[in-house]
């Protein structure tokens, strides 16, 4: 029988999903991200273009996976400083949605949206070796060439239906 982690043997035990590249345990592996869209004033959001890989160039959310062990509004915190080198307060950060989408390689994935308008510090590039720039976007017209998870991000967030289900989610947002 197939499950959403894996098949179930006879047993009744989970077994590993081999295909689905999992690494730590029957049928698990880390899926979820965390985004934060600091917002300024004038409406637009901060992306982070990549320096190398297969996405080199392309402008992306701020933020990444969630660590072990770590609740989801203190990644966007660790997010914040260790991508744009700003502090941002507890009271600061607000849920926004999530986005269910398959990855590149169609595994499932989830990203949990965070929004701020309020923090401290000048938002930069705090790692040049990960990153290249900071790119201020319009979240209803975002550059070209934005990853298609980030543009999936920003066109619901702007919709208001990011916590929404989108009606097919295919092999893509």
């Amino acid at each position: 029988m197939q499950t959403a982690f894996g098949r179930r043997t006879t047993g009744g035990e989970i077994a590993r999903d081999t295909a689905a590249g999992s690494s730590t345990g029957p049928g698990y592996r880390p899926l979820t991200r965390v985004a934060l869209l600091p917002l300024r004033p004038d409406g637009r959001i901060a992306l982070l273009r990549r320096p190398d890989g297969p996405h080199r160039g392309r402008p992306d959310l701020v933020g990444g996976r969630l660590e072990p062990a770590e609740w989801l509004a203190a990644a966007a915190h660790r997010e914040a400083r260790e991508a744009l080198g700003i502090q941002v307060a507890e009271r600061d950060v607000e849920f926004s949605g999530l986005l269910h989408y398959r990855g590149e390689h169609g595994a499932g994935r989830l990203c949990v949206v965070f929004t701020t308008q309020h923090w401290s510090g000048s938002p930069g590039n705090a790692v040049p070796g990960r990153r290249d720039e900071v790119v201020w976007a319009d979240p209803g017209g975002p550059p070209a060439d934005t990853l298609p998870p980030a543009r999936a991000v920003l066109d619901q967030y702007v919709a208001g239906t990011l916590t929404l289900p989108p009606a097919d989610p295919g092999n893509g947002p």
